[in-house]
């Protein structure tokens, strides 16, 4: 730790902080199905679900024991709770010692690079030893409350900031809408029929009538061997377009190849999934994707090229008009939403003749890449958020963000009566936990 601003100290994370790991009760996902109610269950990265029990009451800081964003300090891993509660075993729980703020540890564990704490291979981890060797600057009490303060201030307008900034992707969605709504009233190729007399009357039309076949993929078992034939899976629909991370394989005789072989311009729709805004998500296939072969929960339209293009089908299927048709169909009181072949093919739509397809694809594109550019902006202007706190409590933790003041009693003071304190207290719960059977 680099030096100290005067009358700050520095010492281990688990001397200023009583520990309650001990007590807490982790459940899955079956025992809190069985057990719903009004009290919170949370876990790294916050709430998980509410249950009918709670085991905490009071004010505490949970900190991610695993899974937590040790890797992404701009998500924090430390939040505040209160009231009554149940943590699982993937966050630690702690309390500060003395008179320490709890929002002034919460904005120090958050300001921290956890990396040289975490182990683990696939998912870190922070042990209790590893946070006995997290230094903690510890400046003096009223210090901390002019820091708490500062920060309180600083981060409100940033959240309101935030909260602005979170409102765009809603944006970007319905102007894709309205796009796509426009399109297929007529609207956006108005100017183009007026002027151009090629222009073919458009006519309502099932699904089932502009396309050559609708199939189901394989059921055939996957695995990761690349040597064998590619198969599409849900995780590859992306949306308009193939995904091609985790593509997974299988061996197949000529003629399930022949009758499943994906081809240049045919359609991949999700029929089956628990959520339902994934199902009727469609991606176009490319020439990177011909040969492949795709599963069961995917369904394969190949367009009539004579009668619609595929990326005016595509555009057709996510409109809002047939999106709601879709959900419709598919929505189930049984957890597997799920829409098949047949009300695929039943699905109704408003075409015009090849040309204007071609002129409403064109204006489509272009309109959505000026949306897309609004959303890059957004991301930016998010990441500015993310770096600015970060750089704040940077600041804050150099003893850069308030004045010191000589007449603040020194933080040495304050940690000796902690470790006094600590060191005549007997182990046990406090009284304010309550442990309920689990």
């Amino acid at each position: 730790m680099s030096q100290l601003p005067k009358g700050w100290v520095s010492n281990s994370l688990l001397d200023i902080v009583n520990l309650h790991d001990s007590q807490r009760i982790p459940l899955n996902q079956n025992q809190r199905a069985e057990r719903q109610g009004k009290y919170p269950y949370y876990g790294a990265n916050g709430q998980v679900d509410l249950i009918d029990d709670f085991i905490f009451d009071g004010h505490y800081i949970l900190l991610a024991e695993d899974g937590g964003y040790f890797d992404d300090p701009s998500k924090g891993v430390a939040y505040e709770v209160s009231g009554r509660f149940w943590v699982n075993n993937h966050a630690h729980i702690l309390s500060p010692c003395g008179e320490i703020p709890i929002r002034f540890l919460c904005y120090i564990l958050n300001s921290l690079d956890w990396m040289p704490y975490v182990g683990g291979s696939t998912r870190l981890k922070l042990t209790q030893e590893s946070m006995r060797r997290v230094l903690i600057p510890l400046p003096p009490l009223n210090e901390q409350r002019r820091i708490v303060a500062k920060l309180n201030s600083l981060f409100t307008h940033s959240r309101r900031a935030r909260e602005e900034l979170e409102r765009i992707p809603k944006l970007i969605e319905r102007y894709k809408q309205a796009v796509l709504a426009a399109a297929f009233r007529g609207d956006l190729t108005a100017d183009w029929r007026e002027s151009n007399s090629k222009g073919e009357p458009w006519k309502r039309i099932s699904l089932g009538s502009v396309i050559h076949n609708i199939r189901y993929g394989t059921s055939k078992k996957c695995d990761y061997l690349p040597a064998l034939t590619p198969v599409l899976r849900i995780p590859n629909i992306g949306d308009g377009y193939i995904v091609h991370n985790d593509i997974k394989y299988a061996e197949f005789d000529s003629k399930e190849t022949e009758g499943l072989q994906l081809q240049l311009g045919d359609i991949l729709i999700i029929r089956s999934n628990g959520s339902l805004d994934l199902v009727g998500k469609a991606a176009i296939v490319s020439d990177k994707e011909e040969g492949f072969l795709y599963a069961g929960y995917l369904i394969r339209l190949r367009p009539n090229c004579e009668i619609i293009l595929p990326e005016c089908l595509y555009y057709h299927l996510i409109e809002p008009g047939i999106r709601a048709k879709i959900e419709l169909l598919a929505k189930s009181t049984s957890g597997v939403n799920n829409i098949n072949s047949q009300e695929l093919q039943s699905l109704n739509l408003h075409i015009p003749g090849i040309q204007e397809q071609k002129e409403i694809i064109q204006k489509v594109k272009k309109l959505f890449k000026a949306i897309d550019l609004i959303g890059q902006e957004y991301q930016k202007a998010s990441g500015l958020c993310d770096r600015l706190e970060q750089a704040t409590l940077s600041k804050t933790f150099r003893g850069e963000l308030v004045p010191q003041n000589p007449d603040d009693e020194q933080a040495s003071l304050l940690l000796e009566r902690i470790l006094a304190e600590k060191a005549g207290q007997p182990t046990g719960k406090r009284g304010r936990t309550k442990k309920r059977a689990g």
